[in-house]
């Protein structure tokens, strides 16, 4: 898996992504040939207005350089996709140091990083380079700045949309953009977290519905909800920023109540502990801010390792290769599993008799004195449909443990109140109340709502 996760960023990265244009079909066409998510890429044509937006051109670019007063190259995209700004307009002229300046974007805090700048919706042309170049003995005029880049207002923008299909019409949003050039974790990291996860998804029967996008931000975002039946989401995840070297965090959705922020928290805990960061929601980030609008209200968290504005690298030709790890990749993919068994636990167990407490001990569900028991717990049972939440490899060992949670789930379980929060409530681990419930529901001690 390690080798093929560092073979997939290496074939990605070098292709030049931005909101539209060959690039993001080229990543898209390579997502859906090595990886098996049966999508269908969707597009609205530019020009159309999705609510208070305007679709833009179709952009492409295949070459951009800038030559100085020797005729030496010293910037060149196809040495660095990065170094012509996203949506740069073309241009072919003869210019002076003062003029150029007015178009070079650099980093002089990190004077030998290449910066990421885009002009999406203000036409302009522009290069990006380290500062060292314009301290150095190269920048020297008269400069040749030359952008072979083109406007497509008959194009369209387009994303890829894969829906696997669970046992009730509810669904999870999974979403991630694919915009960036060759940005690594920023927000390569995310795409390929995206297509390992639903590749995982596809193999598995699922309660709820499951509906990957892969879109350019913002824009991608809106495109796709202006022409989305929504109704059915009732939660979601945006993947961004998974293959660094910091510690593993969460940015909250706006409901720190809803299922979606405790099951990636009680993921996050069962991997780490409390060994992570967690930001709390701010209307700022990626695109939460647009599930999060008062007309869709989709909770939407992230789980990050190396979120964005907290790298140095960040936006920048740092942010590269070297810098993302596919062993770090690996560790989010094993959290994300974790959240998703997690989401495919959650219910409302409610007990079929509400009176005094069941007797136990004629349903092999108290141990006998000295004993322990086995319960068999198998993800197949009689009873079938929507309730088969629970998946175990072999048998649940009833300990001290499950008695504890059967007496909670007594107590508790009448419909009103979720598996995550009897766990809270009873200080019981998530995996324990699970498999408490799971005996009892085999047992017809519980109906799951």
């Amino acid at each position: 898996m390690k080798n093929r996760v560092e073979r997939v960023f290496s074939d990605l990265f070098p292709i030049n992504r931005s909101l539209t244009g060959r690039g993001v079909d080229k990543t898209f066409d390579y997502l859906l040939n090595n990886f098996p998510l049966h999508g269908e890429i969707k597009s609205v044509p530019s020009g159309t207005k999705v609510f208070d937006w305007i679709v833009p051109d179709e952009w492409n670019v295949d070459d951009g350089y800038i030559l100085n007063g020797a005729g030496e190259k010293i910037v060149d995209f196809k040495e660095s996709n990065l170094h012509v700004m996203s949506y740069s307009a073309p241009v072919d002229k003869i210019v002076d140091s003062d003029e150029l300046r007015k178009h070079i974007h650099t980093l002089p805090r990190y004077p030998e990083r290449i910066p990421y700048r885009t002009s999406y919706y203000n036409k302009n042309w522009g290069f990006c380079c380290s500062h060292n170049l314009l301290e150095s003995e190269q920048f020297f005029p008269p400069f040749k700045v030359f952008i072979d880049s083109s406007f497509n207002s008959n194009g369209n923008l387009s994303w890829l949309e894969c829906v696997k299909k669970g046992l009730t019409e509810d669904e999870i949003l999974i979403s991630t953009y694919c915009c960036h050039p060759s940005l690594a974790n920023d927000n390569l990291s995310g795409v390929i977290l995206a297509s390992f996860l639903f590749e995982y998804l596809s193999k598995l029967d699922t309660k709820f519905t499951y509906r990957l996008v892969v879109l350019p931000e913002t824009i991608g975002a809106i495109s796709f909800l202006s022409q989305a039946n929504t109704n059915n989401i009732v939660g979601g995840m945006v993947l961004s920023c998974v293959a660094g070297p910091d510690k593993l965090s969460i940015k909250e959705g706006f409901d720190a109540n809803h299922f979606m922020n405790e099951s990636a928290h009680l993921a996050l805990k069962s991997s780490v502990g409390r060994e992570y960061l967690t930001y709390p929601f701010v209307p700022d980030g990626s695109d939460e801010r647009q599930y999060s609008t008062p007309g869709f209200r989709i909770v939407t968290p992230s789980i990050h390792k190396s979120k964005y504005y907290e790298f140095d690298e960040y936006h920048t030709s740092a942010d590269d290769l070297n810098f993302v790890k596919s062993e770090a990749l690996l560790e989010v993919l094993e959290v994300h599993k974790t959240w998703i068994n997690l989401i495919e636990s959650y219910c409302y167990p409610k007990r079929i008799n509400a009176f005094c407490e069941f007797q136990l001990g004629k349903r092999d569900l108290y141990p006998k004195i000295g004993g322990t028991l086995n319960q068999q717990a198998h993800e197949e049972n009689e009873r079938g449909g929507h309730n088969r939440l629970f998946k175990f490899e072999d048998t649940v060992t009833i300990n001290g443990a499950h008695l504890e949670a059967f007496h909670w789930l007594m107590h508790l379980a009448d419909g009103t109140i979720s598996n995550f929060e009897i766990s809270k409530k009873s200080k019981l681990d998530i995996s324990v109340v699970n498999e408490a419930i799971a005996a009892m529901y085999q047992k017809d001690l519980l109906e799951l709502k």
